[in-house]
């Protein structure tokens, strides 16, 4: 193969990545609409860190998203009880899940952070963020 062979084989693969990429972006869906007396409250908060401070993250459950947050944002949201699968990510990312069981009027709260099994430029099939459930009594909004 010559030298021009490569670099051509270069640039369409940067591309076919480009284009991967960008398919991924994430959008987001109007918020379901809750009339159950009995739904889950979920708090949601995004921490501070510096790695991926400049980008918002997307969170949702049943397949969509739903709202995005930037650093030392939170949210708090009805969502109908039963088993949902939180997922998170940042445009051009790959999704992280966290599966709760959500039981009727249950107070849940979670924190999105960095995940640190993302090691930034050497670990691309890692998401870059992570959904964490912890005790409500320690969360500081």
């Amino acid at each position: 193969m010559t030298r021009n062979n490569y670099r051509l084989l270069s640039l369409l693969l940067l591309m076919s990545t480009l284009t991967g990429l960008l398919a991924g972006c994430v959008s987001k869906s109007a918020m379901p609409v809750i009339t159950d007396d009995k739904a889950a409250t979920v708090t949601i908060y995004r921490s501070d860190e510096l790695q991926g401070s400049l980008t918002d993250v997307y969170i949702g459950w049943d397949d969509e998203y739903f709202i995005s947050l930037a650093p030392q944002q939170h949210t708090q949201l009805l969502v109908n009880p039963g088993f949902k699968t939180f997922k998170i990510r940042a445009h051009a990312d790959w999704s992280n899940e966290l599966a709760l069981d959500l039981t009727p009027q249950q107070e849940v709260c979670l924190i999105a952070e960095v995940n640190p099994q993302n090691v930034v430029g050497l670990n691309w099939v890692v998401s870059g963020y992570r959904l964490r459930q912890l005790p409500c009594e320690s969360l500081t909004l």
